[in-house]
């Protein structure tokens, strides 16, 4: 994507953030990272992090995809209350997806109000019987990452989490099995992971290379 575009898409997360107001993160990323945020302390995120797991996904299927944009999808803010998010793809006049730009809402304040309003007209059994004020829910949610750290100890304890053993002790189809979840997962598109995984397997960059290469051929065709 070229460099004035990008420009013109920072201005408008910075005129989004300030128009929608501090409930709404608004994030401008490439294939690779934050490039712009509006708002970041919705997710507790800045420039330069790294991309949440959907957007990696969207990354690993949908860059051909026709759709331009998934709406009111759920994600989880820094504090742990629900988001409501949406994503538009930016992409070349071909169609290939170059980046993203992305609108997180934190409405749980309103959620709270509502509530508030509703008791004041009620009593509180009736409340609790009758009048149920629900957020938007979506098959699965979205997981934002402060750093590139987090998202590598996220997607480890996703494989691991049944072993007792150290990522560096584990064994060579286990360290294969990890590899090709952050693979599935599009986090070797993310800068700076290689040598993260590398040391967190207690493998060489060139066999974990090696690694990946295995992963592709067992997935075969349906993988880009």
């Amino acid at each position: 994507m070229k460099e004035n575009k990008l420009d013109q898409y920072r201005q408008l997360v910075s005129f989004l953030g300030q128009v929608l107001g501090p409930d709404y993160e608004v994030v401008l990323s490439d294939l690779h990272s934050i490039l712009a945020i509006s708002n970041g302390q919705v997710s507790g995120r800045s420039v330069g992090g790294p991309l949440s797991d959907v957007a990696l996904r969207i990354l690993k299927t949908n860059r051909q995809s026709k759709d331009s944009c998934t709406l009111n999808y759920q994600g989880r803010g820094i504090n742990g209350k629900l988001l409501r998010c949406s994503t538009f793809f930016l992409k070349a006049p071909g169609g290939r997806l170059e980046g993203l730009l992305c609108i997180n809402f934190d409405d749980s304040r309103y959620h709270e109000l509502a509530q508030s309003v509703f008791s004041l007209c009620h009593p509180d059994a009736y409340l609790q019987q009758n009048v149920q004020i629900s957020q938007v829910s979506q098959s699965g949610s979205e997981t934002f990452y402060s750093d590139l750290s987090t998202l590598i100890d996220d997607m480890f304890a996703r494989v691991t989490c049944s072993s007792d053993l150290p990522d560096h002790r584990l064994p060579y189809r286990d360290k294969l099995n990890i590899v090709s979840s952050l693979y599935q997962n599009g986090v070797f598109s993310v800068k700076g992971t290689i040598p993260e995984v590398s040391a967190r397997l207690g493998v060489s960059s060139a066999t974990l290379y090696r690694y990946i290469s295995k992963v592709k051929k067992e997935a075969g065709p349906a993988i880009p």
